[in-house]
């Protein structure tokens, strides 16, 4: 994986957040105070986000910093974006040396749904 990777992974994930939750790329541009083009080239990659823009989205997205951050195959729904937040809030509340046993659990659970 590289820089272009993540800028890609990131873009991705700011597009589908945006669409899950109704906004078109000049909606979210004003509610983030950018211009258009500049969502634009953080959906298609082109450009990586600092950690100021990176709040914002998250922000006006409503989601938590690790839902931009996963590549997701398929479009995301309001539903999904409401439970990965929960899940990524859930977790940080496990003490730390429980969480390999959580993670553990998950890597089950993924090998009996896929």
């Amino acid at each position: 994986m590289n820089g272009e990777d993540i800028r890609k992974i990131v873009g991705a994930s700011v597009r589908e957040a945006r669409i899950a939750k109704g906004l078109t790329q000049e909606q979210l541009a004003e509610l983030i105070k950018k211009e258009v083009g500049t969502i634009n080239r953080i959906e298609t990659g082109k450009n990586f986000v600092n950690s100021e823009t990176f709040a914002q989205l998250c922000n006006a997205l409503e989601v938590s910093p690790p839902v931009l951050l996963i590549a997701k195959p398929q479009i995301m729904l309001k539903d999904h974006i409401d439970y990965m937040n929960s899940i990524t809030q859930l977790l940080q509340t496990f003490p730390q040396d429980n969480l390999k046993d959580v993670y553990k659990m998950i890597l089950l659970l993924n090998k009996y749904f896929t």
